[in-house]
């Protein structure tokens, strides 16, 4: 059986009819036109989930009725709000035993509170204020970190040394009037002063 003889112009119309078909597969599909969206629809949805729509921005006028939120316009995008650092760790350290001669207590980040006595030979080095609601008799450094603003305060008062960023007092170099009192101490104009709290 012999094939029949193909001719020139067939050749020509057979790339012709490929070359349309590949042309229209490239070609995009007509849009259809769109359906409004069901705006009430999805308020409803969202309601039951329990969010409450203020208003709809962006939308055609054809899409939304009177019993719908308003129409927005010139919205802006939100802007995150920065969140509140984090709250810190007290920092006060509270001996409800008291220190002995020999002991020594060493907390730079706050305030030492100690609900005994402090013995004479024990020493405390605070980054605050140190209290001590029993006798005063060792040595109490208070804002050893460069605090001025720390105090140190004592039910008896009767210190081998006393500092308070880094201006430092021997127990002779303090009023004796205020010996066995309740006593304050803080720094005045480069200076420790002290005074009865009674």
């Amino acid at each position: 059986m012999t094939k029949p003889a193909v001719t020139k112009p067939a050749v020509a119309r057979r790339s012709a009819a490929r070359a349309a078909a590949k042309a229209a597969a490239e070609r995009p599909a007509p849009l259809l036109a769109a359906s409004p969206p069901d705006i009430a629809a999805l308020i409803d949805e969202l309601a039951r989930r329990g969010i409450r729509i203020m208003g709809v921005e962006k939308a055609e006028p054809g899409w939304l009725h009177p019993a719908l939120p308003p129409p927005l316009s010139g919205g802006h995008a939100a802007v995150a709000v920065p969140q509140a650092p984090e709250k810190q760790k007290p920092t006060s350290l509270v001996l409800e035993t008291p220190l002995r001669s020999g002991q020594s207590v060493y907390h730079p980040e706050g305030d030492v509170t100690v609900m005994g006595s402090v013995a004479s030979g024990a020493e405390i080095l605070a980054g605050g204020s140190i209290h001590v609601y029993g006798a005063l008799r060792g040595r109490a450094i208070a804002g050893a970190g460069g605090n001025p603003r720390a105090r140190i305060c004592c039910r008896k008062f009767a210190p081998e040394l006393l500092g308070i960023d880094g201006l430092f007092r021997t127990a002779d170099a303090t009023d004796p009037t205020l010996r066995n009192k309740a006593v304050q101490v803080w720094l005045e104009s480069d200076a420790l002063r002290m005074a009865a709290l009674d």
